[in-house]
């Protein structure tokens, strides 16, 4: 699904959603950031986010299945990019950007 910041594949939506489920804890969302953004130590992150571990200024993107919180100062750094799950190649999770650094 294509959000204003960041598309989210189908597959991904569907794997990531069974991560969850899995968890077993109910509240439980992703995150996504960037650590060290604009920099050369740049990381893109996905993470599990319990409810109390959301921040304020997070920008929610509500998917069908789950709930993604997406870091405000992340957002310049992750537009354009996408979280897709490849079942073809060993059922690998991908995250493709532009660039964290720039």
């Amino acid at each position: 699904m294509k959000s204003q910041i960041i598309t989210i594949t189908k597959t991904a939506e569907e794997y990531l959603s069974k991560l969850i489920t899995e968890k077993n804890e109910p509240g439980t969302a992703v995150r996504v950031f960037i650590s060290d953004p604009g920099t050369p130590h740049a990381e893109t992150c996905l993470a599990y986010a319990k409810p109390d571990e959301i921040v304020p200024s997070d920008v929610l993107i509500s998917l069908p299945t789950l709930s993604i919180y997406v870091e405000e100062r992340s957002i310049p750094f992750l537009e354009d990019s996408e979280v897709n799950y490849d079942i073809d190649n060993f059922g690998c999770l991908l995250y493709t950007s532009p660039s964290p650094r720039d």
